[in-house]
């Protein structure tokens, strides 16, 4: 009996052990996610992959957000370094031969009637969160829109190429950058292409004319 009841006693300490664990896992940080994945056969390998399928929502157009992955790098206070949303890489190692493409970022519309913008990659500038009150002031101190960088020793041999079939547009005429959407005494503040410090590209709004402008 006494070996029964001291059988019992360590049952219930390790249960009691385990629940303890337990909650000490459910309130820590979850760690981070790893995917290696090491193949050699042949057809598509994928390291992760999410298909987000809406086919419901609101009544309202435009109020409900599909969002296959949302990922987010918050430095809090007191933090000097850098925070990446997203850090995508493309390798051809030695020996091999390979097209690389770092990001791809595609739209596809299948609905002729579809009238709605379709935006392949849209760059955000912002100094609060969705829904905050404006602060008053941009923050937008060395901002950049896109950023064209290379390793030393390498770098790009063209930086904007458009193939083929990049630009179309079968009821008007396309364009490769377009201003249009700025009135014009704002398009005149700006300069359309900064070659130096004091010598610019611009627009004047007056005449219509594009000048180039030399400082003194």
């Amino acid at each position: 009996m006494p070996q029964k009841e001291s059988a019992m006693k360590r049952v219930v300490t390790f249960a009691l052990l385990a629940l303890t664990a337990s909650a000490n896992v459910a309130l820590a940080d979850p760690p981070p996610y790893f995917s290696i994945y090491d193949t050699g056969q042949p057809g598509y390998a994928y390291g992760f992959g999410a298909l987000v399928r809406r086919t419901g929502g609101s009544t309202s157009p435009l109020v409900d957000f599909t969002v296959a992955a949302q990922l987010s790098a918050v430095n809090g206070p007191g933090v000097e370094g850098w925070a990446f949303g997203a850090a995508t890489e493309a390798w051809a190692q030695p020996g091999s031969h390979s097209i690389l493409v770092g990001l791809e970022s595609a739209v596809i519309n299948e609905e002729p009637t579809n009238l709605y913008p379709k935006i392949a990659n849209n760059a955000v500038m912002k100094n609060r969160a969705d829904g905050s009150t404006d602060p008053g002031w941009p923050m937008n101190d060395n901002s950049i829109a896109y950023w064209i960088t290379g390793q030393t020793g390498t770098g790009f041999e063209r930086g904007l190429v458009f193939d083929t079939y990049a630009l179309t547009m079968p009821n008007g005429r396309p364009a490769a950058i377009d201003l249009s959407d700025l009135p014009d005494d704002q398009i005149g503040q700006i300069d359309l292409i900064r070659i130096r410090k004091d010598v610019a590209l611009r627009y004047d709004p007056a005449t219509r004319q594009l000048v180039l402008h030399v400082g003194p």
